[in-house]
């Protein structure tokens, strides 16, 4: 496998068939993944574990092609008695397969079409490790035998059970056969069929003695002792109140991991499907070995079989520690290389950082790779199924010694690792780094570190946070905006001094209504006038408006194809997220070649749209040249208009003034004085000229076109700038004494 794998790197770049969105049916349960055909071998590498399956070239002794729930399905067969079914495949993929399997394999490729009346009667044929119910020659359904995990026969009837896959919540448990007897027969029919299945089930028989046994051995995950006895085909796991055999084909990773203390090691084997303790799966086998241990072995191989089948790679007497004879047996055995860590090297010149994950504490290896976390629970993470990494807490409080990692894989899980050393962010950074691995917060957090997590030698007094200076900033902001909010002409406690006088309670009044009048102000203008003051309010209002009478350009020939074919991309993968369905789309407009009819319909259609749009746009460019728009002079006068409102001050409702100039300066008293005043003389100059005509018709006197002004409380405007009807004679009766310059209150 380690050899496949070195090919499947290689062969980026020669000849071949890749499928991306397929999935192998292993135990019943799709895992899916991607599927090449390559000269010398079919290869198959799963998303979920990253193990990569092989069948070479001259192993594989047929292909069959048939029509399944999920597009097509192809099953490959093999003379090592081994069938694999990979589904998902295009019905305009069988011809590429088909001319590919005849010029690179010494196979056959059979096109089968399936028995689709539902009946439930039929033949049951044996073609090695496939069983097949067929009725008229045609195929109702398939079973690979190495699915079968027992067989039993009662009568005539035959008890087929299945291996249960842990990740589906619906499985196939078994399936039950009825075997008519003729009875002139000797042998049962139902015996014979139930020896057929048999004969190629998985099913593990302890036969022969074990090659090698180590007693008494620590195990960390599923924890206890037990007697590890290694067979030809399965390793056996015997303790107190549990016993496990584990075949050699469903491991597929092995790991050689040195601890921290320098005085044991990991010896970590991955299997799928995970071995079972009641409800829990344990996916990760840790065993601990003291260096110091040492053993003297006896291997129960013939020497015929350790030249011919191990290349003489292990030898009948071994001795030497412990570690060292289980890890060489087991890499010959198993037929996998053992991974050790690469060169990465802590703060403290080990190849670990110490850590805790899900409250238990443990040591995270970070691999040429993946990551792997020991000891419970064992974790491993491949680099390629990472979509980002997140440092937490580096820069939050100066006494914390310690940050998080967290780890985000594509399929959107994360992993958090707790309280590393802070001196371990540079090495880890680093590490990440030279792996192209995507970190979210690399700049930020590095410019708050500095140096400090590199050699330490910065306080913890010094360490930026990077938190607290945002909220800062946030308040000092705020803090800004109230202070540019504020009246400049009100300040507390500014009273006039009065004495205690009948006036005193109209000065009081007058105070109060000016401390509301102001806060008006206040509210008014951060509401309306600060917010179109700002210059980003402004640069958006100012924005240029489209045309809605502009013509618009056509889409692309690949977005006219793609908005004609998303409902039918999404009804044949309908699992796919709006991203991967245009993803998708992508995928597939690439694989169009440029002779293809669909592709140029939508090319000639792009070109005349195209056409059309150039005429209706000249045409659009000479209207607009001939009947120019006025906008501008609009969008200027009303920008005037909200300038000068949002710089002149707020103005009482019951005041009708014209001057600007004269109202904006109303502090003052003598100046209020003077143009009470004022009014007074014009108001008798009006009474005098109007008392003729009074005396000729008492109905004839016009009413007062604007709103009038009351004798007390507010500024004035001068009178030679005023109309002759904006005050009323109403409000200006005979023995009413005008208001006084230490009035600054309304008698109302």
């Amino acid at each position: 496998n380690a050899e496949y794998g070195r090919i499947n790197l290689r062969m980026a770049d020669t000849e071949g068939l890749d499928y991306k969105d397929v999935a192998a049916i292993v135990r019943g349960a799709l895992s899916f993944g991607r599927l090449r055909f390559h000269p010398k071998a079919v290869m198959f590498k799963s998303q979920k574990t990253g193990k990569i399956d092989q069948y070479g070239s001259d192993d594989v002794s047929e292909i069959h092609w048939m029509k399944a729930s999920r597009g097509y399905q192809i099953v490959v067969l093999t003379h090592s008695a081994s069938v694999t079914k990979f589904v998902g495949l295009e019905e305009s993929s069988k011809s590429d397969i088909k001319r590919f399997v005849g010029e690179n394999f010494q196979c056959s490729f059979v096109e089968k079409e399936p028995f689709i009346k539902g009946w439930n009667w039929g033949q049951i044929h044996f073609d090695g490790p496939l069983m097949t119910f067929h009725n008229d020659l045609k195929p109702m359904f398939e079973v690979p035998l190495s699915d079968v995990s027992a067989s039993t026969v009662n009568k005539n009837e035959v008890t087929v059970e299945f291996h249960q896959d842990d990740d589906n919540d619906l499985c196939l448990v078994e399936m039950r056969f009825y075997v008519p007897n003729p009875g002139n027969e000797e042998d049962i029919p139902a015996e014979r069929f139930q020896k057929s299945v048999m004969k190629f089930a998985d099913v593990i028989k302890a036969t022969g003695d074990s090659i090698v046994k180590f007693e008494q051995v620590n195990i960390q995950t599923p924890r206890g002792r037990y007697d590890v006895d290694m067979y030809p085909t399965f390793l056996r796991l015997h303790g107190k109140s549990y016993d496990y055999k584990i075949p050699y084909r469903t491991m597929i990773k092995l790991f050689l991991l040195p601890h921290n203390d320098q005085r044991s090691v990991y010896f970590v084997i991955t299997t799928d499907p995970p071995i079972r303790q009641g409800q829990t799966r344990y996916p990760h086998i840790v065993i601990q070995f003291i260096k110091d241990d040492w053993s003297d072995v006896t291997l129960e191989i013939d020497e015929e079989t350790l030249a011919t089948k191990y290349e003489g790679k292990l030898q009948k007497e071994m001795a030497g520690a412990t570690y060292e004879i289980f890890s060489k047996v087991m890499k010959f055995v198993v037929g996998q290389k053992i991974f050790v860590p690469g060169n990465f090297v802590s703060s403290r010149n080990t190849q670990a950082v110490t850590c805790s994950y899900k409250a238990n504490s443990g040591h995270l290896y970070p691999l040429e790779r993946g990551f792997m976390f020991v000891v419970k629970p064992p974790v491993y993470i491949r680099f390629d199924e990472i979509a980002s990494v997140n440092f937490s807490r580096v820069a939050s409080v100066a006494q914390v010694r310690s940050f998080d990692l967290e780890i985000e894989n594509k399929s959107g899980l994360t992993f958090n690792f707790v309280n590393i050393e802070k001196k371990e962010y540079t090495k880890l950074c680093d590490f990440l780094k030279s792996k192209k691995i995507r970190i979210q917060n690399t700049k930020g957090e590095e410019d708050g570190m500095g140096d400090d997590f590199g050699d330490g030698s910065n306080s913890d007094n010094e360490m930026p946070d990077h938190y607290l200076e945002k909220m800062k900033a946030e308040a000092e902001e705020r803090d800004s905006e109230d202070s540019e909010s504020e009246d400049e002409d009100f300040v507390a406690g500014d009273t006039p001094d009065s004495s205690p006088s009948s006036s005193e309670s109209e000065e009081a009044n007058g105070e109060d209504r000016k401390k509301k009048q102001k806060k008006v102000v206040k509210e008014t203008e951060v509401r309306e006038g600060k917010k179109a003051s700002k210059p980003k309010k402004d640069s958006k209002s100012s924005k240029k408006e489209k045309d809605p009478n502009r013509p618009k350009k056509p889409g692309t020939a690949y977005f006219q194809w793609m908005n004609a074919n998303r409902s039918y991309i999404k009804e044949k993968h309908p699992g796919l997220s709006i991203p991967e369905i245009a993803k998708k789309a992508g995928e597939m407009w690439r694989a169009m070649s440029s002779d293809s009819a669909e592709r140029k319909k939508y090319e000639d259609l792009y070109k005349q749209g195209m056409v059309k749009y150039e005429k209706e746009i000249a045409e659009y460019n000479r209207t607009l040249a001939r009947n120019p728009p006025s906008g501008d002079h609009t969008k200027k006068k009303v920008k005037s208009t909200a300038a000068s409102s949002s710089s002149s001050q707020f103005k009482s409702k019951e005041i009708i003034n014209t001057d600007d100039d004269l109202s904006s300066d109303s502090g003052s008293e003598t100046k209020k004085a003077k143009k009470v005043a004022v009014v007074e003389d014009e108001k008798k100059r009006k009474r005098e000229s109007t008392s003729s005509e009074e005396g000729s018709s008492e109905g004839e006197r016009k009413p007062a076109s604007k709103r009038s002004m009351r004798s007390r409380g507010g500024p004035v405007a001068a009178p030679d700038e005023l109309p002759d009807d904006t005050f009323g004679d109403e409000e200006f009766t005979d023995g009413e004494a005008p208001a006084s310059s230490s009035s600054s209150g309304d008698s109302d």
